[in-house]
């Protein structure tokens, strides 16, 4: 299976778009060091580097785990390229009509790419980030903490506890199926990040309240305890920089198609599909 994610990668390697090299950063003397020779013909570092960043299954994975198996990869892909040409694949109509059209793709979005680059600016980026704010206002969020419990007797018990006196943050702790929060305490959360039964009835409480009755919800009984609220405050430019980037880039890209289709003149032809899916020109 492993050798299959590493085929794939190669092959996206084959077929990277630009916006994947735009992301590269400039090839140094260690990234151009020559890890392999096939035949004479060097693989660079950058070479496995680029095969690594192309395909997420294993970008996500440190280099060192699977360079041995790329290199391998890697070599195998340049043994074939080789034996592909001396056959002279590469006169093949079949071939020529590939080139063809990956030539058209990759120019194409190289094209769009440099155009979108031009009509990113620092001043485009920051208005976009203040129109963001205008759509995203600040939401209400709250704190609280919880007690997780598999049934709703137990829940009832633990609730008879905490009415009778006991530390509601010890009992989290003791008892509760969600042992990983220091006394249940579920930080600060917006209404759509808790299940819907949660957040309806932590959001119907006041600060300090312990809810009287167990929250059942996917998840189990929640005995819920209230806290403070706030106004979320709106992400940081720098948080979102990444993403205004691409929402600047697709503009600039529907843009450059409504010019681009405003000034060609296209003709379709009109055509009709029988009840196998054959195509026929319509009378």
């Amino acid at each position: 299976m492993f050798k299959k994610v590493l085929i794939c990668a190669l092959m996206a390697l084959c077929f990277a778009m630009p916006a994947q090299a735009a992301k590269s950063k400039a090839k140094n003397a260690q990234a151009d060091l020559v890890v392999a020779t096939v035949d004479g013909n060097n693989i660079t570092l950058s070479e496995i580097e680029d095969v690594h960043a192309a395909n997420p299954q294993l970008s996500g994975l440190p280099l060192a785990s699977v360079y041995e198996p790329l290199l391998d990869n890697m070599i195998d892909l340049n043994i074939v390229a080789q034996a592909a040409e001396e056959e002279k694949i590469q006169d093949t109509p079949e071939f020529k009509r590939l080139v063809k059209d990956l030539k058209k793709q990759l120019m194409a979005r190289q094209y769009l790419e440099q155009k979108a680059k031009k009509a990113q600016t620092k001043e485009k980026l920051h208005a976009l980030y203040e129109q963001f704010k205008k759509d995203n206002p600040p939401q209400e969020e709250m704190s609280a903490a919880h007690i997780l419990l598999k049934t709703e007797k137990e829940a009832k018990d633990v609730i008879k506890q905490l009415e009778k006196g006991a530390d509601f943050a010890d009992l989290a702790n003791k008892v509760s199926e969600n042992k990983g929060l220091e006394g249940g305490d579920l930080g600060y959360f917006t209404r759509e990040l808790m299940v819907p039964e949660f957040s309806e009835a932590a959001f119907a409480m006041k600060e300090g309240e312990i809810s009287k009755q167990p929250v059942k919800t996917k998840f189990g009984y929640h005995i819920i305890k209230a806290g403070p609220r706030r106004l979320a405050e709106p992400p940081k430019f720098e948080d979102v920089e990444d993403e205004l980037m691409q929402m600047q880039a697709a503009q600039s890209v529907e843009e450059t198609m409504r010019q681009l289709r405003k000034k060609a003149k296209i003709v379709k032809t009109p055509v009709k599909f029988d009840a196998n899916g054959k195509v026929s020109l319509q009378k």
